[in-house]
């Protein structure tokens, strides 16, 4: 089945191109007439056709094909013969017919809803069949029973008179089996046989109590003393308003005063109230459970019935009473508690989710039912009141209930709470004040209840603040004045008091309940509404509460608090903004003050809660959740700063560890500063700020370790008890194991990603310790005249620089400076080893993005102190490990991974050729240094396109200081260029000639494009007779040369000319290189484009050959170009010939993700796909012709393929993404005609285009290479070319020897498998190549 689905999908994206499958599945359905004749029998595969072919409508509604419809229609008009067992397949159970109705009744449900002629169709038999299936009796009952609970979910369209009589059938039907109101009770009906009818039993009586004119609701106060209570409360709130601090509801609902008349509450009612109880629990009871589920089919499908079809004003008020009776006895059902039912466990259990579904059935359509009446009259608002004092009676009930943990009594709940919500609404918000009044006490008894709240909310109070989130929001524009006053009697709540003498210990529980509840409610209603309004309104009230009120002290309440003004401040509004982080700053730093005190051991423990998690919590909530640019600058800001006045406060505490107070709030500046860019210009007071920050992360050991002796592992403990060994603790920030939380860790390692380097805007500012010694107190155990802790910090630095500097070396540094030197390694060594040295800032990973830039700008100061210039050297190798490290940690992976790691390496070695041009000569050598070692530890950076085009336009263009006057200087740089440039270049060639080549002829052909296309362009106007001034494009020509600085250009052609390869003995480089084998440089005079002998030895000239290729190749870029131009200025043209159907591979389609290759065919054929088809042609014509050993002009064949790859590259470069198919086939054609011709010419062709693409479009080296190796195996299966001599054709008479085999050898075939054999050897030769390109 799942097969047949998964077809069924495909056919409904393309109906036309796939009718054929269409049909098939059509002709596996039951034959037409075949389901409306007899006793029919159907099979299990004709059921799995219908249900897919139902899928299939429900999908495409646009299709033409009439089958489809029929056949669905047919099975529909069946189903009153498919209540037969024997309709079914043998095996097939009822739980399977369950499962095919409603999946069936679903598909038919979506496909009414998009083709409205089938929806009709459908109406017009659609209530015969529900109405018998209602009527259906004895042992037919059970599937119909089935169908009726499918159709209670998805009910389709039905016509008004079938609606009509389908109602009346279900009224007449219906029996309300219970009381007719708590105090009515029934007595036991006789249990009638439950053959009759699948949803009914007894029938519903039209007269007495249930006649609509007398019904009379008997809760204590009926239904119209509960509207007018509903209607007095608005004028008497305040003397029924909620109580003081306990939160008690001092107004009863007609569940409290129901319990007291049955007597449910205990010492309540005496023995009548019992044997009251005792009553309506039998009643309930001889309710069964089969009758109960009849009762909510009844229900769902009368709430369909008036959610789609008006009916009689008689029928509505009908359905309005019976549903509103059940509504009457649900207080009462709910206020039974376990242990009154006779019945327990699952029976109980059975019994209650079954009688609860039946309440939220009844619920739904009351609520239906009230759409239906006219919201303008006077008697729709008593009405309407009446149902409001319901539905609120009825989710008190739910609240107060031993059941409201069951998933079914919390959708009840909320089921309620929706219909109130929905009142609310009507009659423009009339009543809204009487609603709101009611509504308070709800909320409040929801969060007393401590079982609907806790970490996690519960459904409970979810539907609570949703629903309160829609009124008040409809309230807003409607009625302000009683939503205010709502929203403020809430908050109000939370700073009442109480005589807590006068309370017993269980009533001091329940009040933080309440109060926390709410807080958390009014958070969340604060984020849900997002009204600037609202949190003014509250957040005064909060804070007031937090700064005098009993949240000042430390405790749960003062947790919250902090809790819910850290949400309201994330939302972004700058009052409430300010005052939040203002207040939870003050509370932080008041924490410190306190710490070391005897009154520090009498705190209560919510205080270190507080300054622990809450604040920390609050401080990274509210990072996370601003998005203006300028709160997060003012909040990264302040953050900095605190951070800052901690360290200080804390670097002074005797015998605790700053890290206690500096580690939680790290979380938080890493998100602060993970859209910060450091590579613009920084304010110097955030700058120091940020050295602040990562001093105390030295000092205080916050950072990960650096050194991998040991990884990082979890807190050890959070508190040190002394400082200890001062080395010790030291060391071990540096090697580990980590002391700290590992979060703490985590975010250290982000905070690295957006600090800038900690050099701030005065050059002499690390010479002067004025700065760094007020980072310590006065009289610190760390400070700059305690010789012990220096000697510890100049041990840490040497060890965090691997030891390329000696302790005996740093004996001028002085404590504060080896700490800031310290914070130096840790922060530019911690940069590369958490994401491979990539800055914050945009998506691209360019030059500028690498973490070099940074390490780079410490060596840029002046006089620097012999040690301090050794540390900072140091810093730039140690950092130089740690991205080598991470890169070959990465070496194995695939996908995006494996793209980021490339483009990290490439970002990392454009910036060290870039630096090779900087004036300080460390800064160069370092350069060069780090450049070499990049290369060598991994080659694959030679054939990165950024790096050689950043190198030779190094070489070619101005360098960035040519202003200054300095021939010496320019001299120099220009000549490591040169020798960086030449010693790239030929590693590059002597590892894989042929890609090389390639990036150099499309750097060439980049040289030439701008002169080429303008000149084609000309011509071809001029040819079109179309009158263009040549001097026009002259201009356009000398305007695209202006880059070009010919002084420069020269070094680079006497660079290249100097560059030869060849075979036999090479000066180029030494040792073994791929290079030297045979093939491989085969392959390399191949693709350079030389017309060269292959068994003659050949010194290859890079540049004379590069250049031949790149205009050849510019030429057919140029050509494509202007016809292209061409074909646009004369509107194109029509053509005779049938669009081609590219039915081969999807292989460009993966580079373009998510773009779907059916578009729709333009009346005037597209320029590309003109040439699609005459490439794709000829080039299948040149395959034929080998297949039947004609000879191939290889002229023609190479400029076939050269123009062919000259448009899939032109396409590739634009925005369209049309004719994706095509271009696929064409590029499968290129690959693999070589290889069906098997020639040396049509492989030297081959390998041509196959560099040319692959090195111009390097995102298609993986499909290339793929079609290659497909190709390569056709061949072996073929026995082509290489693998094309067999045993039998050795020996004298094939002119091989030995003889291998007994008797005469055969004669060789007519095509000589030399001329494969030698085809192979170039193919190899670029297999060789391209994987020494992609394996390292």
């Amino acid at each position: 089945m799942e097969a047949l689905i998964e077809l069924c999908d495909l056919i409904a994206q393309k109906p036309v191109q796939l009718s054929e499958k269409l049909a098939w599945i059509c002709s596996r359905c039951p034959p037409p007439g075949y389901l409306l004749a007899g006793s029919p029998r159907v099979t299990r595969s004709q059921l799995n056709a219908v249900l897919a072919i139902a899928r299939f409508l429900s999908k495409c509604p646009n299709q033409t094909d009439l089958r489809p419809k029929s056949a669905v229609l047919e099975f529909l008009q069946s189903v009153p013969a498919s209540f037969r067992q024997s309709f079914w397949p043998q095996s097939f159970g009822i739980d399977s017919i369950s499962v095919f109705f409603s999946e069936f009744l679903g598909y038919v449900l979506k496909a009414t809803e998009l083709l409205p002629d089938f929806a009709t169709e459908v109406a017009g038999f659609m209530g015969e069949i529900v109405i018998s299936a209602s009527t259906i009796a004895g042992d037919e009952m059970e599937i119909s029973r089935v169908f009726l609970t499918s159709l209670s979910h998805n009910f389709p369209p039905i016509v008004p008179s079938d609606a009509e009589r389908l109602v009346s059938c279900l009224l007449d039907q219906f029996a309300i089996v219970g009381p007719n109101s708590p105090k009515e009770v029934m007595p036991p009906s006789p249990d009638t046989s439950s053959q009759s009818s699948p949803i009914g039993e007894n029938h519903f009586q039209q007269n007495g109590s249930s006649s609509p004119g007398n019904e009379v609701s008997n809760v204590t106060g009926s239904s119209s003393s509960s509207a007018s209570r509903l209607t007095d409360d608005a004028a008497t709130v305040s003397s029924r308003g909620t109580g003081a601090n306990g939160l008690s509801i001092a107004w009863r609902s007609s569940v409290d005063q129901l319990g007291m008349n049955l007597g449910f509450n205990d010492g309540g009612g005496g023995g009548g109230g019992a044997a009251m109880l005792r009553q309506q629990v039998a009643s309930f009871l001889d309710e069964s459970v089969e009758n109960l589920k009849k009762q909510e089919i009844a229900f769902k499908l009368l709430g369909h019935i008036l959610d789609k079809v008006p009916i009689k004003p008689e029928h509505l008020e009908q359905v309005r009473m019976v549903a509103k009776k059940q509504l009457q006895s649900l207080p009462a059902f709910l206020k039974i508690r376990k242990r009154d039912w006779t019945e327990q466990g699952a029976l109980l259990k059975a019994r209650i989710n079954t009688k609860l579904s039946v309440f939220q059935a009844a619920v739904h359509l009351q609520i239906i039912s009230l759409a239906s009446i006219d919201s303008d009259g006077k008697s729709s608002k008593r009405l309407l009141l009446e149902t409001l004092a319901l539905l609120i009676d009825a989710a008190e009930a739910c609240l107060l209930s031993v059941w409201r943990k069951l998933r079914i009594c919390e959708d009840l709940f909320s089921s309620l709470l929706s219909g109130i919500a929905q009142i609310a609404v009507t009659r423009g918000g009339q009543l809204l004040r009487v609603l709101l009044i009611r509504l308070k006490p709800l909320v409040l008894a929801t969060c007393a209840q401590a079982d609907t709240w806790g970490n996690s909310q519960g459904a409970m109070c979810e539907s609570v603040m949703k629903t309160s989130c829609e009124i008040i929001e409809f309230g807003w524009s409607k009625d302000r004045a009683p939503v205010d006053t709502f929203i403020m009697g809430l908050a109000a709540s939370i700073r009442e008091r109480n005589d807590y003498e006068e309370q017993d210990g269980k009533e001091k529980q329940a009040i933080p309940i309440v109060q926390l509840n709410v807080i958390r409610l009014l958070a969340d209603l604060n984020v849900s509404i997002n009204k600037p309004q609202v949190v003014e309104m509250i957040l005064p009230l909060f804070i007031e509460s937090l700064e005098e009120g009993d949240a000042s002290s430390p405790g749960l309440l003062r947790l919250r608090l902090l809790d819910a003004v850290s949400r309201m401040a994330c939302l972004g509004f700058e009052k409430s903004y300010r005052e939040t982080v203002v207040l939870m700053t003050r509370s932080y730093l008041s924490k410190l003050s306190t710490v070391g005190s005897a009154e520090s051991k009498t705190l209560a423990p919510e205080a270190t809660t507080e300054r622990v998690e809450t604040l920390p919590a609050g401080f990274l909530l509210i990072a996370s959740g601003l998005t203006s640019t300028k709160l997060r600058s003012d909040y990264r800001h302040r953050l900095l700063s605190l951070c800052s006045d901690v360290g200080l406060a804390a670097e002074s505490k005797s015998g605790r560890s700053g890290a206690d107070f500096l580690g939680p709030l790290l979380p938080a500046v890493a998100e602060i500063c993970s859209d910060f860019n450091p590579t613009v210009n920084v304010e110097p007071s955030l700058l120091k700020l940020f050295r602040n920050l990562w001093f105390y992360v030295a000092l205080f050991g916050l950072a990960p370790p650096i050194q991998k002796n040991h990884p990082p592992t979890k807190s050890v403990s959070t508190i040190l008890n002394s400082v200890g060994s001062m080395s010790a603790v030291a060391l071990q920030a540096v090697c580990g194991p980590y002391m700290w939380n590992t979060q703490w860790s985590l975010a250290v390692q982000h905070i690295a990603q957006g600090t800038p380097p900690l050099v701030v805007s005065s050059v002499k500012w690390l010479e002067d310790e004025l700065e760094l010694n007020a980072l310590h107190n006065p009289g610190s155990r760390r400070g700059s005249g305690n010789e012990k802790a220096a000697l510890a910090q100049r041990a840490a630095l040497s060890a965090s620089l691997g030891g390329r500097v000696e302790v005996a070396a740093m004996s001028t540094i002085s404590g504060v400076k080896a700490t800031y030197l310290l914070a130096v390694t840790f922060l530019e060594t911690i940069r590369f080893s958490s994401n491979g040295g990539i800055l914050n800032g945009d998506t691209s990973l360019s030059a500028s993005k690498s973490a070099f830039s940074c390490v780079f700008e410490y060596l840029k100061t002046p006089n620097l102190m012999p040690a301090v210039f050794q540390c900072l050297t140091a810093t730039a190798h140690r950092a130089f490990e740690s991205v080598v490290s991470w890169l070959e940690d990465r070496i194995s992976e695939t996908g995006n991974e494996a793209e980021i790691r490339e483009s990290t390496l490439s970002a990392h070695a454009c910036f060290l050729i870039k630096s090779m041009s900087q004036r300080e000569e460390h800064i160069r050598d370092i350069s060069v240094s780090l450049l070499i070692q990049l290369k060598d530890r991994f080659p694959q950076v030679l054939w990165n396109s950024s790096c050689l085009d950043s190198l030779l336009r190094s070489v070619s263009s101005e360098l960035p200081s040519a202003l200054v006057n300095d021939p010496a200087w320019v001299a120099t740089v220009r000549s490591l260029y040169q020798r960086i440039v030449r010693e790239w270049i030929t590693s590059a060639l002597s590892y894989a000639p042929c890609t090389s080549q390639g990036l150099l002829q499309g750097r060439a052909l980049r040289m030439l494009n701008a002169c080429t296309l303008v000149l084609w362009n000309y011509e071809f106007y001029a040819f079109a007779g179309i009158p263009i001034h040549f001097n026009f494009y002259l201009e356009k020509l000398c305007k695209a040369n202006t880059w070009q600085r010919v002084q420069h250009t020269t070094d680079v052609v006497s660079l290249l000319s100097e560059i030869r390869i060849g075979i036999g003995k090479n000066d180029c480089w030494t040792g073994i290189r791929t290079a030297n084998v045979p093939a491989v440089m085969a392959a390399a005079a191949a693709a350079s484009g030389a017309n060269l002998k292959l068994t003659e030895a050949f010194n290859l000239e890079v540049l004379n050959t590069g250049i031949v290729s790149a205009t050849i190749k510019c030429n057919h870029a140029g050509e494509i170009a202007g016809m292209r131009r061409l074909y646009n200025s004369i509107g194109g043209f029509q053509s005779g010939t049938t669009p081609m159907g590219f039915g081969l591979g999807f292989g460009l389609q993966r580079l373009r993700s998510g773009v779907s290759s059916q578009q729709p065919q333009p009346e005037s054929e597209s320029f590309n796909e003109i040439l699609l088809i005459k490439f794709v042609g000829i080039l299948k014509q040149y395959v034929n012709i080998a297949e039947k050993g004609g000879e191939i002009d290889k002229s023609a064949f190479r400029e076939t393929c050269s123009q062919a790859t000259a448009l899939l590259l032109s396409h590739l470069g634009s925005e369209s993404k049309s004719n994706l198919e095509g271009f696929s086939q064409l590029l499968r054609l290129l690959c693999w005609c070589p290889a069906y011709i098997s020639t040396p010419d049509a492989m030297e062709t081959g390998v041509f285009i196959w560099t040319w693409l692959v090195s111009a479009a390097p995102q298609l080296g993986s499909l290339v290479l793929a079609e290659l190796v497909d190709a390569w195996l056709w061949t072996i299966d073929t026995k082509r070319g290489l693998f094309a001599s067999e045993v039998r054709y050795s020996g004298p008479a094939a002119k091989l020897r030995p003889h291998l085999a007994p008797g005469e050898p055969e004669v060789q075939p007519e095509r000589d498998p030399v001329e494969g054999i030698i085809a192979h050897r170039l193919w190899l030769g670029f297999f060789i190549d391209r994987f020494e390109v992609r394996i390292c």
